[in-house]
């Protein structure tokens, strides 16, 4: 039987962040399917020309998600309930990417507030080339496995031979972003006031980390 040695590396990445996600999403409600559906057009209309306003293009807001559903009401008649057509609900969701400019996100809010769509929305940091980043993670952890193996053949008195095997996966890989901001639109004093103390923020860098096991054979 082959003498093995078996062992799992770690490995760490982190990079600034470098792009910034804003993530909306936009309601049209009413009784009547094209009454409906115009409101949330007007609403995502305006929006765009809000956002446009900043210097952002069509080509950085793009939608995500659309769907068109019915909302029933349970009423009582008779002493018997039961659940009645109410209105049609459109939802139309719109991503908006930034590079990663804290004036210009303070601004992209402060329009998204004054532009009385009422969305809510959230934030999210990440990095573009998040591949490049799993790669240096998979690298990493390849070393710190060699490392460990060395040590520990070196401490038994064993040689390391060929390596019989080397298991790794992007599924092992974790991407660890920093905690998005999210508000729901309540008033936009409010709002606005969150907008001016975005620009003094310390965004968390991103971090991605990865596993690898390695065999190897030993005499």
């Amino acid at each position: 039987m082959d003498k093995l040695l078996k062992l799992t590396g770690c490995g760490e990445t982190s990079k600034a962040p470098d792009i910034i996600t804003i993530s909306l999403n936009i309601l049209g409600e009413n009784k009547d399917y094209n009454d409906a559906m115009s409101e949330c057009d007007k609403k995502v209309m305006s929006l765009k020309e809000s956002l446009k306003s900043v210097g952002l293009e069509d080509s950085q807001i793009k939608t995500t998600d659309f769907r068109v559903k019915t909302i029933n009401k349970y009423v009582e008649q008779f002493k018997q309930g039961k659940y009645v057509f109410d209105k049609f609900s459109v939802s139309h969701s719109l991503s908006v990417k930034l590079p990663f400019d804290l004036k210009l996100l303070a601004r992209s809010i402060d329009k998204i507030v004054e532009s009385n769509v009422s969305p809510n929305f959230s934030i999210n940091f990440s990095v573009e080339d998040e591949k490049l980043l799993k790669e240096r993670a998979i690298a990493e952890a390849v070393k710190d496995c060699k490392e460990k193996a060395d040590i520990l053949a070196e401490s038994a008195g064993v040689k390391l031979k060929d390596i019989v095997s080397i298991d790794h996966s992007f599924q092992q890989v974790n991407v660890y972003m920093p905690r998005a901001m999210s508000y729901d639109y309540e008033a936009g004093s409010v709002m606005t006031k969150a907008s001016q103390a975005i620009e003094s923020i310390n965004v968390e860098d991103i971090k991605i980390r990865a596993n690898v096991t390695m065999q190897w054979e030993i005499d």
